[in-house]
């Protein structure tokens, strides 16, 4: 292979530090490490070929110079997170969220090994890496752009369950006219409603027009050079073409001309005429119904992408933490009784602060999942897993390093990594959703963050572990009653989880938490 063939993909990178940039506060320029080159900042273009190197050598320069630029957006990353804690928790967890997760992928490492790789010409594995390299990229991407989108999309599906609101009156209304005027109602009456209610339909066509008609509601938004956001404004050299009418708003124009047709044949007493009208006009409202219930699903689909990613990302990162506190505690409970000091319990309450800190990832989890509310094994599985590090950061903080310890904390792990797997088949059915397909009757408007089977079998597995933790104790009562207080506490939390179990399954049955 030729070393030309080979070109480091700069799209994503270019793309990721974009984000990164566009959407630094002023105040970060002082917070910045001093003393950077300029080869090292955002959209700068890598060193010229000097005269008389090789394109491996000028491949592996240009792959050292995106190596950089990545290294420096990661510190710029953590510092915007420490500058917008205080004020803007979410921004700053999302944040420091990204960074995790590139620093579990590994990412700068990776981008430091493809410079190796080029200096030694070694350019097929250099390609195989850089395109799985290329896709966690793309995946840190999207974790970015989900905050914002994650606000508009929100903001839109509230507009929209708006319009189905005076859609939906508007369709009662209309056919309460046309029932009226074939029961010979007084014709000067249905004259004046029928002109009342065209201005209505026309009014939410008004609204449909400003709201739906500039920045496309499925796509995110592009940013020009200053990270400002570009709608169907002018900007820059000449103009952009205005955006197409909407199919829904075209349909609530169609349903005010209809309406207003109506009315002039009440006018001229042509009842049948009018009726004909009227029935039109209600066919016209029925299909912007149906197209503004199509967007909002597209939204909700999107939507539940989106925090899809953002809870994978969140459960990756407590994972990767909760490994470290398990690894540590066994390589503490290693150390005999008799040989333990003061140091290992030092250890000890170092471990017991980072599982406590762990917590307040589940804490944020749970909101998700609460807000949501369609997810309700899920949120009970994360609920448990909550209670499980809640027995942990005491037992730590006493050194208790033992089995007891050492089993909620392997429980933990593998409850995380049920967690993950389900999310990551959640969103790849999302994926088989978004392909095309034929129309369904009657859309689901707000499908849930994951499919009934999911739920299913999240349930199975809560209960398993529920089961599983029962022949636990039961070993350690030995068929006696059982009087330790931890052990009592501990029955009596199993108690309350199976009951929950119970709950879910039950409003899962009867489609409560739809």
């Amino acid at each position: 292979m030729r070393a030309s063939v080979y070109r480091p993909r700069r799209t994503t990178l270019v793309v990721l530090i974009f984000c990164g940039m566009a959407a630094m506060p002023a105040s970060i320029s002082a917070a910045q490490p001093s003393g950077r080159p300029p080869a090292m900042v955002s959209g700068s273009k890598p060193p010229a070929k000097p005269a008389g190197v090789s394109p491996a050598e000028q491949l592996s320069q240009e792959q050292q110079h995106i190596a950089d630029q990545y290294r420096h957006l990661e510190e710029v990353l953590l510092r915007m997170a420490e500058l917008s804690a205080s004020t803007d928790p979410n921004r700053s967890a999302l944040l420091k969220k990204a960074v995790g997760q590139s620093k579990e992928q590994l990412i700068a490492s990776r981008l430091n090994q493809l410079v190796q790789l080029l200096k030694n010409e070694q350019l097929a594995p250099a390609l195989e890496n850089q395109a799985a390299l290329d896709q966690d990229l793309q995946s840190l991407l999207q974790l970015l752009r989900t905050e914002n989108r994650r606000k508009r999309i929100g903001q839109e599906k509230a507009r929209l369950r708006e319009y189905l609101k005076r859609l939906n009156r508007l369709i009662q209304q209309e056919k309460d006219l046309e029932g009226r005027t074939a029961g010979g109602d007084d014709a000067p009456r249905l004259v004046q409603e029928q002109g009342q209610l065209a201005d209505k339909t026309g009014e939410l066509a008004k609204d449909v027009k400003k709201n739906q008609e500039g920045q496309p509601s499925n796509e995110p938004e592009k940013a020009g050079p200053s990270g400002a956001p570009q709608g169907g404004q002018a900007s820059g050299k000449g103009k952009e073409k205005p955006e197409p009418p909407s199919p829904a708003r075209q349909r609530l124009e169609a349903a005010r001309q209809r309406m207003q047709e109506a009315a002039a044949k009440l006018k001229q007493a042509e009842r049948k005429g009018a009726g004909q009208k009227q029935e039109q006009a209600i066919r016209e409202l029925e299909q912007a119904k149906s197209q503004l219930e199509e967007i909002l699903k597209q939204l909700r689909e999107e939507e539940i992408q989106q925090a899809l990613v953002m809870l994978e990302a969140r459960f990756r990162q407590m994972l990767a933490v909760e490994q470290e506190v398990y690894e540590g505690t066994v390589r503490l409970d290693k150390v005999p009784e008799a040989e333990r000091t003061h140091s290992h319990e030092i250890e000890s309450s170092r471990l017991s602060g980072k599982q406590s800190q762990i917590l307040g990832e589940v804490d944020k989890a749970l909101v998700l999942l609460r807000e949501d509310g369609t997810a309700a094994a899920m949120a009970e599985a994360t609920q448990q897993i909550r209670e499980d590090m809640q027995q942990v950061v005491p037992r730590l903080a006493q050194a208790k390093v033992g089995k007891v310890t050492q089993g909620l904390e392997q429980d933990i792990i593998t409850a995380l990594q049920e967690m993950i797997e389900t999310l990551k088949r959640a969103q790849k059915d999302q994926e088989n959703k978004a392909r095309p397909r034929p129309q369904q009757a009657g859309p689901e408007l707000e499908p849930p963050l994951v499919d009934l089977l999911a739920e299913l079998k999240m349930i199975r597995t809560l209960q398993m572990r529920v089961n599983r933790r029962t022949a636990q104790y039961s070993k350690l009562i030995q068929g006696e009653q059982a009087e330790n207080s931890d052990l009592v506490r501990a029955l009596k939390a199993l108690a309350e989880r199976q009951q929950r179990i119970q709950t879910i399954t039950r409003d899962l049955q009867t489609g409560k938490n739809q």
